[in-house]
């Protein structure tokens, strides 16, 4: 092999611009995309905030329907018979202002929309 043959040990060009589009990258890369999780505080549909939803948890619950609350940015597409994916079995002990929080996502399917719950915890 001749002195010719070697390659630079150093690359030839614009090393630093090309971190710095990485950096870039990762930045970019750090903003969250997914909405949260939650609708805690979000405005609640005008017309029959509450959905009335069967859940698919078995045969201990195909004869109860529970209560969600709908948030305007689904309003238009919460209507009778769309299947939706709620949050279910949060336990006593996760109740914040008389509303159960937390449990894991299950599916169900939206029953009717109702201008007010039955539920009064």
């Amino acid at each position: 092999m001749s002195s010719e043959d070697k390659q630079p040990s150093e690359p030839v060009g614009d090393g630093p611009e090309q971190l710095a589009l990485i950096r870039e990258s990762v930045r970019k890369a750090k903003v969250p995309k997914a909405k949260p999780r939650t609708w805690r505080g979000a405005a609640l549909a005008k017309e029959l905030p509450v959905a009335r939803v069967m859940v698919n948890k078995g045969a201990l619950h195909l004869d109860q329907f529970f209560d969600y609350a709908v948030p305007e940015e689904l309003d238009a597409d919460a209507r009778p018979g769309v299947r939706v994916r709620v949050r279910f079995g949060a336990g006593a002990h996760r109740v914040r202002g008389g509303r159960r929080e937390g449990g894991g996502l299950i599916d169900g399917f939206l029953i009717e929309r109702r201008a007010e719950s039955d539920y009064q915890g």
